[in-house]
């Protein structure tokens, strides 16, 4: 029997484009453990279709479901309810944005728990950032994608009231957060790279794993993280210095990787997602040449 749920958060207003990328790489990189499979459904009605629900049966878990949600649920609360229906030792909760990028990447989850025996969480990610006033730096704290924990603790967390996304940034890095909750049990939180490295804290810059030198060490990737990977030199200053001190130092980064990290991450299934896009820019440029208002898209794209 698996011993982790993976709790995949997927959003109706998101371009099926990331969900396809998300899955094509869960195919494509072993996880090294068994693993059931809860795809959290937001914004779909009851019977409803969900996008690209059809390869689910193909995917490498011992199990899959859907559940269903309202799109104005925060993703917070959404995960919250997800985690409560399973019946796992742990819990490994991922956003819309999520993608794989190695081999054996559950494995590296578990084994933090396995070797460090008051190990209370694991994250891909993990930073310094202030939230605001009340959350002085450094502000330590486990990001709230690809993050695993044990489901009876995280069922007993105080998650606060989730009305609003920013009840989520407080139940992330608030004054009372996830992390902050974890250490108060007398348990520590805990970095993991693609390597299999394991990081405690004081050593998460060293492991390159979030918005420090090419984020070389990252498991799982996000918005947040090809934020960083695709910015300027002046944008991945502003997000090092915000999230590990004035002191800290970005690298300006490989223009050209950058655009082929950029083009990958929007563009993952080639040309099938190219024209729509294309063909959207054209569109506007004709509206705006006849005076005409733009046409909203409901791509959302990571800013």
């Amino acid at each position: 029997m698996p011993r982790i749920t993976v709790i995949f958060l997927w959003r109706k207003l998101n371009d099926p484009r990331y969900v396809c990328a998300f899955f094509r790489s869960l195919k494509a990189y072993p996880a090294g453990e068994e693993y059931d499979l809860v795809v959290a459904a937001k914004g779909y009605g009851s019977d409803e279709p969900i996008a690209y629900a059809n390869v689910l049966s193909s995917l490498p878990c011992s199990s899959f479901r859907t559940m269903r949600f309202p799109d104005e649920i925060p993703p917070t609360a959404v995960i919250r309810e997800a985690a409560a229906s399973c019946g796992t030792e742990f819990v490994l909760p991922l956003t819309s944005w999520s993608r794989i990028l190695a081999p054996n990447w559950l494995s590296r989850y578990l084994s933090a728990f396995d070797a460090i025996t008051d190990c209370g969480i694991v994250g891909a990610s993990g930073g310094y950032e202030c939230l605001n006033d009340d959350t002085p730096f450094p502000n330590v704290g486990i990001r709230s994608n690809a993050f695993m924990i044990r489901t009876e603790i995280f069922n007993s967390l105080d998650a606060g009231p989730q009305v609003t996304i920013f009840d989520g940034s407080n139940f992330e890095a608030g004054p009372n957060g996830m992390t902050k909750q974890i250490v108060a049990k007398g348990l520590r939180p805990v970095v993991v790279d693609r390597f299999g490295g394991r990081w405690l804290p004081e050593d998460w810059p060293k492991s390159q794993t979030f918005r420090l030198a090419e984020q070389e060490g990252l498991l799982i990737a996000d918005n947040r993280t090809i934020q960083y990977t695709c910015g300027s030199k002046r944008k991945r200053d502003r997000l090092v210095k915000r999230c590990w001190g004035t002191d800290a130092r970005s690298v300006p980064g490989s223009p050209w990787r950058k655009f082929v990290a950029w083009l990958k991450w929007h563009y993952p299934r080639g040309p099938v997602d190219m024209i729509p896009d294309v063909w959207d820019e054209v569109t506007s440029f004709i509206r705006k040449a006849m005076g005409k208002p733009p046409i909203s898209s409901k791509k959302a794209f990571p800013s």
